[in-house]
């Protein structure tokens, strides 16, 4: 056998290297995370509405004081809200707690009309399921995936923190309403782990201080009946419509997400 010489061997070892490196380029790219915000129209083709593409990346949302408020109540994606920091973020804004108290008629459980008494049934409802922590803020899961996480802006923080975005090839399982609802697949980067979802989705018009509302109002709606029900939201500046689907327990909030293509028993209005 013809030995290799010294020259042959540093080509065969760039080649190798070579072809090495073009999987990390790949890798680098892949790691890239799809935006779930941004100013461009790139309609796609999704599952609903099947009839034309539509923009699946809305301008990115306007936060206000409560909007920021409520992220830092959520902290990093992983964190639980306990009751104690819930009840601290609604006597930092009372004029949000006085807005919830008044949209369910000022009590959540008969007699108990004192802004100290609506405040602790508000906490109980928001916080005894985690109510709160599923919904605005999303959990991970033991399987990797997502749990609740239905909060325009969480999504928004996510996004610009680099930690989150849209998972990608995932246009078959995904719905719009254009402006107001948006439901698609989630990649999020928690510590050594990331986490995914095929199906995850937000009402677009709404703030923290109307979700908090529209969530409270149906919980106070429902009496002591439990599980799921779908209902028709309007948002009061965008006038924007659209259907939700809301479970609770009697007592307690599971969950509160916009559905483009609902289906379930209505809820109780009143």
């Amino acid at each position: 056998m013809k030995p290799f010489s010294v020259l042959g061997v540093s080509w065969a070892l760039m080649a190798v290297l070579g072809a090495c490196t073009l999987p990390a380029d790949l890798a680098a790219q892949s790691s890239q995370l799809l935006p779930f915000f941004d100013t461009v129209q790139n309609p796609v083709q999704v599952r609903f509405p099947r009839s034309r593409p539509v923009d699946v990346t809305p301008p990115p949302p306007q936060l206000n004081g409560f909007d920021q408020a409520v992220l830092a109540a959520c902290g990093p994606f992983g964190s639980a809200v306990p009751g104690s920091r819930f009840r601290k973020l609604l006597q930092d804004h009372p004029q949000v707690l006085a807005q919830v108290q008044q949209a369910v008629g000022g009590e959540l459980r008969p007699g108990r009309r004192s802004r100290e008494a609506f405040l602790d049934d508000l906490t109980r409802a928001w916080s005894q399921r985690r109510g709160f922590t599923h919904i605005f803020c999303g959990e991970p899961k033991e399987d990797g995936q997502v749990g609740g996480l239905h909060y325009v802006g969480r999504y928004w923080q996510l996004q610009q923190q680099g930690k989150g975005g849209r998972l990608p090839n995932n246009t078959q399982q995904e719905e719009v309403v254009p402006g107001a609802v948006y439901t698609v697949g989630v990649v999020i980067r928690a510590g050594d782990r990331t986490y995914t979802d095929t199906i995850k989705g937000y009402p677009y018009p709404s703030n923290a201080q109307e979700l908090l509302t529209d969530a409270t109002r149906l919980l106070k709606a429902q009496g002591n009946r439990e599980g799921a029900c779908t209902a028709s939201i309007q948002d009061r500046d965008s006038r924007a419509g659209f259907s939700a689907v809301f479970v609770s327990n009697g007592s307690a909030i599971v969950t509160y997400y916009p559905d483009a293509t609902p289906r379930g028993n209505a809820c109780r209005s009143r």
